[in-house]
């Protein structure tokens, strides 16, 4: 597995390097790493990849293992998991992204700032949209005279606050080991969707967070350490802030199909299953019906589907239009959805590929426990995989990478646990993959970010 992982990480910093001779239409995905001189560029990836050679990597870890023993307080973990995720804040500040070229961005700083405000109940996301509005027209602006953009800045460094250390907790909890630990936090860290919480302005910073809350908490719940209700109202929640993310309600289906094999009364499961979304989605009705914009308007014309209310790409597609770029099964459609995994799970994404095939032929011998919650992670990657494939993203994927980014996360959560489990008892190999992940994921993401902060 580990030859797996190191030739799959040498393409991926190839790629890179070659990324200023490619063009950018067709390697969108890895373009942003041209925000680097050619010289730098290079010398660098030579730099990620001494990870990839085993005693320079042996080597990498020795030293950083000197530093991780002298620190203090290791038998206080969330204590430091709350003081990285704390020192991360001034990181997504000050690298914040100083453009509105992404998504409908332009469109919610100029439509939330206007004095009626005709996007604030919003079909599309209506916890979101609310949210931020009022934000900015009852506290940020009178106070300190902050615009629509600097609102959808802050909650989004916030956001990414909370996704660090949840993200540390979950992979401290997961992990039996430092090694690891580390890969996990790694594979999620690390992933190009990270760019949504520096300062990002758009709807799927609050989701993607939500989106990591329900796989942890549903991830307890298969151990019997959360109540059911608990990501069912965490999935709720997140719903409201974004229909999309009702993909993973195939996860929650697998939760509650568990309980119930596990003995747990129908009446309480019904009511941990259905209570929580029919309080929420009775908020929201409440919410869209004050504002005039209820189930009228989502019938008609804030339908879902975006400016042409379309939903899925097309079969065939004869010509292209401004809203159907490209047929399902076209290498265009291909080609940009490749582009979005290498993009926002450049590692995981292959890492999963790599994984799959050993661990199906390994699956029988696995405990329950472990099968259970590879089923949940894989259900839930499997809904949003999906949904990237089929839904069709009025601005071409690019400019709507955004919208899709979420599905990161669960393919590198998957792609982490498959990983650990399969290296588990390994403690050199799983440190090794680690170092590679932090190393060459890390490179790539910074170099989207810095592209972002140079516009």
């Amino acid at each position: 597995m580990l030859t797996f992982l190191r030739i799959t990480a040498l393409i991926i910093l190839i790629l890179h390097g070659a990324s200023y001779f490619l063009p950018v239409d067709r390697w969108w995905g890895i373009s942003p790493y041209t925000v680097f001189p050619p010289i730098p560029g290079w010398g660098t990836i030579l730099l990620a990849g001494t990870t990839l050679l085993p005693p320079l990597n042996r080597r990498w870890r020795r030293v950083l293992s000197s530093g991780w023993r002298r620190l203090p307080g290791k038998t206080h973990p969330r204590r430091w998991f709350a003081l990285a995720a704390l020192a991360s804040a001034p990181i997504f500040w000050l690298l914040r992204i100083r453009h509105l070229q992404w998504g409908d961005a332009q469109i919610l700083v100029i439509g939330l700032s206007q004095k009626d405000a005709p996007v604030l109940y919003n079909w599309q996301a209506p916890f979101t949209v609310f949210l931020h509005q009022r934000l900015w027209q009852l506290l940020a602006n009178p106070l300190w005279g902050w615009g629509v953009d600097t609102v959808y800045a802050a909650v989004s460094v916030l956001c990414g606050v909370a996704f660090v250390f949840l993200t540390l907790v979950w992979a401290h909890e997961t992990g039996q080991s430092t090694a690891e630990r580390t890969l996990l936090a790694g594979l999620v860290l690390t992933g190009g969707g990270m760019e949504l919480f520096f300062g990002y302005v758009e709807n799927y910073t609050i989701i993607s967070l939500g989106v990591l809350a329900f796989l942890y908490f549903g991830w307890r719940t298969l151990k019997n350490e959360t109540p059911l209700w608990v990501p069912a109202a965490v999935l709720s929640l997140t719903n409201a802030f974004h229909p999309s993310t009702m993909v993973l309600w195939g996860a929650m289906a697998y939760l509650l199909w568990r309980k119930w094999r596990g003995g747990l009364p129908l009446w309480q499961l019904l009511q941990s299953a259905l209570l929580p979304p029919l309080l929420v989605g009775s908020a929201v009705l409440s919410l869209m019906e004050i504002g005039n914009h209820g189930l009228a308007a989502f019938l008609g014309d804030d339908r879902p589907g975006g400016g042409d209310h379309i939903w899925f790409v097309p079969l065939t597609l004869a010509v292209p239009t401004e809203w159907q770029r490209y047929a399902m099964f076209s290498a265009a459609h291909f080609a940009d959805w490749g582009n979005e995994m290498l993009l926002t799970a450049p590692l995981g994404i292959f890492a999963l590929a790599g994984a799959v095939p050993v661990l199906w032929r390994k699956w029988r011998r696995l405990d329950a426990p472990i099968r259970a919650g590879m089923a949940f992670f894989a259900l839930a990657a499997f809904g949003y995989l999906l949904l990237t494939w089929v839904w069709n993203a009025d601005y071409g994927m690019r400019k709507d990478w955004d919208l899709f980014s979420p599905a990161a996360i669960t393919v590198n959560m998957l792609a982490a646990v498959l990983w650990v489990n399969l290296l588990r008892g390994d403690d050199g190999a799983a440190g090794e993959s680690a170092l590679i992940v932090w190393a060459v994921g890390g490179l790539h993401t910074l170099a989207w970010v810095l592209s972002n902060v140079a516009g």
